[in-house]
């Protein structure tokens, strides 16, 4: 290929952008959303790398039944993707999401171009995206890799509860046990506690994450009353 050929190529090659966005925590892992934005990118005459035609192509992952491998599983190519690509697409909620948001701190590291998603065109994110509040990251843990690793709220809080009634049953008045919610409530005051030795963000992040598991136990009780 000669030198003018390559300079031609270059010029006509299309630009390779990589599709950001959050996916734990979201119905169906946002794919719908991510294959709209994929065919609008694409008919603007992008190259688009998208995570979510990866897992479906190379994993086989089915949004409706499977669950989520831990984030550092999908960092692995998630990561080396965007190092292909030349700029990043933001999906609309991608700062609650702790993968999307290591994806825009990498992008930015090696130089990559920024831009938002928009009805009908691109915008170009010059600013550094904010950090994420505490409720937004404990918000992004229970709904993230904890939940991966320890299943839903009200179902690991129910084995810890069901253990600790075993463990308390002399100590309990009769008919009682200690319920889902209940577990939540004694970590958050465990992480009170452990506040009053040192000021963590962890440990008030941790609070947070408690008291939003504790909800989901209350509302799981909630709906197996109504059924």
């Amino acid at each position: 290929m000669t030198a003018k050929e390559m300079v031609e190529q270059a010029r006509t090659k299309l630009p390779k952008v990589y599709l950001a966005g959050k996916m734990r925590g979201v119905p169906l892992f946002n794919f719908p959303a991510f294959t709209a934005a994929a065919e609008k990118l694409r008919g603007w005459g992008y190259e688009v790398w998208s995570p979510h035609e990866r897992d479906i192509k190379e994993d086989g992952f089915d949004p409706v039944k499977d669950k989520p491998r831990l984030i550092k599983e999908y960092m692995e190519h998630d990561l080396a993707a965007i190092c292909r690509c030349d700029a990043v697409v933001l999906l609309p909620g991608w700062e609650t999401s702790r993968g999307a948001s290591l994806e825009v701190h990498v992008a930015r590291q090696i130089g990559l171009t920024i831009y938002a998603l928009e009805e009908r065109s691109l915008r170009l994110v010059v600013d550094e995206p904010k950090p994420m509040s505490v409720l937004q990251e404990a918000d992004a843990l229970i709904s993230g890799d904890r939940q991966a690793s320890y299943g839903p709220a009200n179902q690991d809080f129910k084995r810890t509860a069901d253990m600790w009634t075993a463990l308390l049953q002399y100590k309990l008045l009769p008919g009682e046990r200690i319920r889902p919610q209940d577990v939540g409530y004694m970590m958050i005051l465990l992480k009170a506690s452990r506040g009053q030795h040192s000021n963590k963000r962890d440990t008030v992040v941790d609070i947070a994450g408690y008291a939003g598991c504790i909800w989901r136990c209350v509302e799981e009780e909630i709906k197996n009353v109504k059924r």
